[in-house]
């Protein structure tokens, strides 16, 4: 089955093709990346504010550009905090998972 580029404004089908998602609004396809394994683990739990952030700045420093960090916190205050830190900074949150109280971010290095 051929794929057409699909047209603005007209309905189509939904298509699933593995390894490839529907980029937002432009209706081109794009390859998605493979869930990359972290490259590094921040255990913050038990730790409050500021160490979730001085531990994660410390850490990502070390890794190559497109390495992932993971970081496991329990503060209630880290969620918004590595957020805001991560989009200053210029890093991507490519996963975040809140499970019993324990938030589970995994950034990629950007620059």
């Amino acid at each position: 089955m051929a794929l057409d580029p699909v047209q603005p404004g007209v309905c189509r089908r939904r298509i699933t093709v593995p390894g490839f998602a529907r980029a937002p609004r432009n209706g081109r396809w794009r390859e998605v990346e493979p869930e990359k394994k972290p490259a590094a683990v921040v255990d913050c739990i038990g730790l409050y504010c500021p160490m979730p952030i001085a531990m994660t700045k410390e850490a990502i420093e070390r890794l190559d550009v497109g390495e992932v960090l993971l970081i496991e916190a329990d503060d209630p205050a880290a969620e918004e905090d590595i957020r805001r830190w991560a989009n200053r900074v210029g890093h991507e949150i490519v996963k975040f998972e809140k499970d019993d109280g324990v938030m589970r971010f995994s950034i990629r290095k950007m620059k």
